[in-house]
């Protein structure tokens, strides 16, 4: 659903409330400060920027800037940054984000933590549609239940307001209880369950349509995206759903960890998740392809199902930070058809399912003010939606530099 002009009136607004974050905030002056102001430029090259069977290659680079300021327990913090492709031009795109965060000790076992932020992107013409206002907080409470035992209880609450298209916009929720405990060992052992709660206000669903096809369940937008990150297409069936209702996906999640110290320098971990969405996908099927899009604001958009993490970090080699991590995802879409390359349902009908391998390195160093680092990403995606059945090489470079 395209927005009228009036919507461009927006950024005014956001700024307006981007500034009254840092006002509100300035409030606490008085106690000891640290102010600091990092640039850096980031280089970034991909065999497959949109992660698809397309396999588009292009450079990036990122010039971009960092403020923070410290107050006691507030630290008040703001980013600007621009992408710019070197072959693919009209994906050019910039950010800013700021907020501030406050620690606030209650008393010798409870802490409280809250964080107001907001985040303007905006692209070039042609992929204005991905122009986004996202306001959020996040809150939690840290409680030492013992001298080894530790509890967190935390919420979040996100809004991705597109101001020149409606069909993309969605309210972000999710909450989650942890529990951590330190060994004597070196051994971290960290349980967490919570929920995730996905809401599209401007996507309705109801239970079939009047030849028994499921609402959103179908081809009518999922060609939309097939030729790169197009204008989303909302289901044109939900003027006349009966009984429709708006998306919403609820997603209760479980995720244990285990992390080993070796010595001072080094340590590994290991981690699994399983998460699955309470209602399928139906409706969302005209964003479906889309996902590129979708997944430049919210990582791990909406699959349910399994991932394991396997990881290793140390400082041991010649005072290099590296990071080496492996995952594995089993990836489910319920209520999204498996297509072919021309957007039809595959035979026999099914819906997408994806396997998803990983392998990331990353190696920085500090000297004195200055951070370098780099890394290296492969990316292994296996689905029975042969538009998804992809691969691609990642190879980025980065100096930030503290004043």
């Amino acid at each position: 659903m395209h927005k009228n002009g009036s919507a461009r009136t927006n950024p005014g607004r956001a700024r307006l409330s981007l500034g009254s974050l840092f006002l509100l905030a300035a409030l606490a002056l008085g106690a000891e400060s640290r102010f600091s102001i990092s640039p850096y430029l980031d280089y970034n090259y991909s065999s497959n920027i949109f992660w698809n069977v397309n396999q588009v290659a292009d450079h990036t680079f990122s010039p971009g800037l960092d403020v923070d300021w410290r107050l006691g327990e507030l630290d008040l913090f703001l980013s600007a940054d621009g992408r710019f492709y070197q072959e693919n031009s009209y994906m050019n795109s910039a950010l800013v984000a700021g907020g501030f965060s406050l620690v606030k000790v209650l008393s010798a076992r409870t802490s409280l933590f809250i964080s107001p932020d907001f985040t303007l992107t905006r692209s070039d013409k042609d992929l204005s549609f991905l122009d986004t206002n996202v306001p959020g907080i996040t809150m939690g409470i840290k409680q030492v239940l013992s001298g080894r035992l530790f509890g967190r209880l935390g919420l979040s609450a996100r809004y991705s307001d597109y101001v020149n298209e409606d069909s993309y916009d969605r309210a972000r929720l999710a909450a989650f209880l942890e529990l951590s405990a330190f060994l004597p060992s070196q051994t971290t052992l960290r349980v967490t369950a919570g929920l995730n709660y996905l809401r599209f206000p401007h996507i309705t669903v109801s239970g079939a349509s009047a030849d028994g096809t499921p609402y959103g369940n179908g081809g009518n937008g999922q060609q939309n995206g097939r030729g790169g990150p197009t204008r989303p297409v909302t289901p044109a069936d939900e003027a006349t759903a009966p009984s429709s209702v708006v998306l919403a996906i609820p997603q209760p999640f479980v995720i244990a960890r285990v992390a080993q110290g070796i010595g001072f320098t080094s340590g590994v971990y290991a981690e699994f998740m399983l998460r699955r969405n309470q209602d399928p996908l139906q409706g969302i099927q005209a964003l479906a392809a889309s996902e590129w899009a979708l997944e430049q604001t919210d990582d791990d958009f909406f699959w349910e199902g399994t991932r394991l993490s396997l990881g290793l970090k140390t400082e041991a080699l010649l005072g290099l930070e590296i990071s080496l991590d492996l995952s594995l995802l089993d990836k489910k879409y319920r209520g999204i058809d498996a297509l072919d390359l021309d957007g039809r349902p595959i035979q026999p009908p099914a819906t997408r399912a994806d396997t998803l391998s990983q392998a990331s390195l990353r190696i920085s160093k500090r000297l004195h003010r200055t951070d370098f680092s780099t890394a290296l990403t492969y990316r292994r995606n296996e689905s029975n939606d042969l538009y998804f059945q992809y691969d691609f090489l990642t190879i980025s470079a980065g100096l930030q530099f503290t004043l």
